[in-house]
């Protein structure tokens, strides 16, 4: 395919598309803050951010409370008392630790300077006001600030915000109105016919920003009608701070998305240099930024999670961050030196390193989404990785878990594995040679092929009825590997 011609008109041409930086830089300094923020109860705002001081509802304590277990006096009783001349209070009021002091006292005696266990007291000493009294508000005075602007709130705010008078809190949320078009789209949880998909980018994009307190609002699905997605997209504009129009590229006979919001404003961004994910477009529509992202899955969570997660971000609602990890490549990759490209990995600790082999990308990646669990991103201007190269990559689980994976590899495809207690990798290959490289490097835990794999490993079938028999090879030396172990014996097989 010759890269430098133009598709309809409507794109840049690939060399001329801005990078990640400068595309993530022009959107973020096109549009400020909505500033917008919701009342929420404390425990249902864990987590999010916070868009106002909060202050102590009322002092801690509210009133002069006992210190210490002991008998409650007025001081001015206790004037002059000297060894010579001591003042015997004959009954005083008990008062127990924390409780308020009875009118018309001033201090807190300690229950063990009482005589005979009881409440009389013999005072050789005048008794200073305050003595054994925890004074209101000494602890928080009322209005005091408690957590500052921009605090996100953890699990352990919550007990002393309720306990200071606090039971609802001003947090950041930015309103994000997604817009699914396209006349083959079928709502989720009904089985798509012939030509048909189901509507899930409104769902999966609020499911990738929910973490930084977006609010997604789902548009019905639009037909393929420009009049119709521009009253779509005008509708929600008052309402939201963000407009996501998904479906199609621009290119198609019926893809009139991108039209209808090229036409609505000033263009910030038309295309980036990313795969998947090429077909991108801002527009400024009064104030309101307005999105079109291509209809694919893949596509749409790459472009959310690299552009529109740090525009959000740039509001004020910063996300979770993703854990990193360096990781041994078992295989080469090959990426378009124009364009950042997000490959899928599937890494895993296998022996004394970290290994991470590439999932299938593109349409050929359907499953890919399921089974890796880290991505590399291959900037411009690199061509690829040899295998054996180590990278940086990001882990789309917590970082125990390459330490929990077992890596398989070969012919995955319809393979059923049972609960092994670590989580299960499956990475398709059916190149003989690569998955003989793999085992040869010890890069994966076990590699499996439809005929006897050969090799210095050892090796073990598996016979499944109405099935073609497969074999199961490990490299040498992981035959005794836990991972192993446990993987063949949730297969049935027998060493």
């Amino acid at each position: 395919m010759n890269n430098s011609v133009k598709l309809n008109g409507l794109y840049t041409e690939p060399g001329q598309l801005p990078g990640f930086e400068l595309a993530r830089s022009r959107i973020i300094e096109g549009f400020p803050d909505p500033c917008r923020a919701v009342d929420l109860p404390v425990a249902s705002a864990i987590g999010r951010i916070l868009a106002m001081p909060v202050r102590a509802g009322f002092a801690v304590p509210s009133a002069d409370v006992a210190e210490v277990d002991g008998i409650a006096v007025a001081s001015r009783d206790t004037t002059g008392a000297t060894a010579h001349r001591p003042v015997v209070i004959e009954a005083g009021t008990r008062v127990d630790t924390g409780r308020a002091l009875p009118p018309g006292t001033d201090a807190v005696i300690p229950i063990e300077h009482c005589l005979d266990g009881g409440t009389r007291l013999v005072l050789e000493a005048p008794v200073i006001p305050g003595d054994g009294v925890r004074r209101a508000g000494t602890e928080l005075e009322a209005g005091a600030v408690l957590l500052t602007c921009g605090h996100r709130l953890r699990p352990l705010d919550v007990g002393p915000l309720v306990a200071a008078g606090v039971t609802r809190v001003q947090v950041r949320t930015v309103r994000v109105g997604v817009v699914p078009t396209g006349g083959e789209l079928v709502p989720p949880g009904t089985v798509p016919g012939p030509g048909e998909s189901v509507a899930s980018n409104p769902v999966a994009i609020g499911a990738l920003l929910s973490p930084q307190g977006a609010e997604t609002v789902a548009h019905a699905v639009v037909p393929d009608d420009p009049a119709m997605v521009r009253a779509a997209i005008l509708a929600l504009c008052p309402e939201v701070d963000l407009v996501v129009v998904c479906g199609g590229s621009g290119r198609g006979s019926r893809d009139v998305a991108f039209g209808v919001v090229r036409s609505l404003g000033e263009i910030v961004l038309d295309g980036v240099a990313a795969r998947p994910g090429r077909a991108f477009l801002v527009v400024r529509a009064g104030r309101t930024p307005v999105v079109a992202l291509p209809g694919r899955a893949q596509p749409v969570g790459l472009l959310t999670e690299y552009f529109l997660r740090p525009l959000i971000e740039s509001w004020g609602l910063p996300g979770v961050p993703l854990h990193r990890a360096r990781a041994r490549l078992g295989v080469a990759i090959e990426s378009h030196p124009r364009f950042t490209e997000m490959v899928p990995l599937s890494v895993a600790v296998v022996g004394d390193r970290t290994v991470g082999i590439q999932q299938p990308r593109g349409r050929r990646g359907t499953q890919s989404q399921f089974r890796a669990n880290a991505r590399l991103l291959v900037p411009e201007g690199v061509a690829g990785h040899d295998a054996g190269d180590e990278v940086e990559v990001e882990l789309l689980d917590d970082p125990s878990g390459p330490g929990e994976t077992v890596l398989v590899v070969g012919a995955v495809d319809g393979l059923e594995i049972a609960s092994t207690g670590y989580r299960v990798a499956m990475v398709p290959c059916r190149d003989r040679p690569e998955l003989a490289a793999l085992l040869d490097r010890a890069d994966c835990h076990l590699a499996v092929t439809t005929e006897p794999p050969g090799g210095p490993g050892p090796s073990w079938p598996l016979r499944r009825e109405g099935a073609c028999d497969l074999w199961f090879a490990a490299p040498a030396g992981l035959a005794d590997d836990p991972k192993v172990l446990a993987l063949l014996t949730a297969l049935g097989i027998t060493r």
